[in-house]
């Protein structure tokens, strides 16, 4: 659950994305999520922990999200949420919950993807959510491109994000 940056062992995940490189931070917040979230599934059930633990991923995820002003710091926060979800198939055990875990997983990794791409195209000075207000006039193509992940890491409807969840 370290690795995952779920709740409550999740305190280091919003100071190491906002202090590491972007590339780097591009890796964290996906490839040990992907490894860990597949040794859990070979583990099989597990306790009530879990459960407890996206309940709490989901809600400090959100929480957290609401006062940030730096890109990274509010994708770590977002990793924290998303993580939650992921926990919750994850603590049910059927089939069809790790199976919904998983294809939620896939288009996590994707929206991370995305979002971080995008974000190392733009080469911000201080990775402030400001410096992408006049994105819409000078790039629409990519601006229009980082609304959408952002409003699919949202879960806003009828994006990937929301279907997923």
């Amino acid at each position: 659950l370290f690795k995952l940056s779920a709740a409550p062992f999740h305190m280091w995940a919003p100071d190491v994305y906002e202090g590491a490189p972007t590339t780097t931070t591009a890796l964290l917040a996906t490839v040990p999520k992907i490894g860990v979230f597949s040794i859990l599934v070979q583990i099989g059930p597990v306790t009530n922990v879990v459960l407890v633990c996206a309940v709490l991923s989901i809600v400090y995820g959100a929480i957290g999200a609401l006062n940030q002003t730096k890109i990274k710091r509010l994708l770590a926060y977002s990793g924290i949420g998303h993580m939650g979800f992921i926990l919750f198939g994850v603590a049910i055990g059927s089939f069809e919950s790790i199976q919904a875990s998983l294809i939620y997983m896939v288009i996590y990794v994707i929206i991370t993807i995305c979002s971080f791409s995008i974000i190392l195209s733009l080469k911000l000075a201080k990775d402030l959510i400001v410096e992408v207000g006049g994105l819409s006039r000078d790039n629409p193509v990519i601006a229009l491109t980082l609304a959408l992940a952002f409003l699919s890491t949202a879960g806003i409807p009828p994006l990937a994000g929301f279907l997923s969840k």
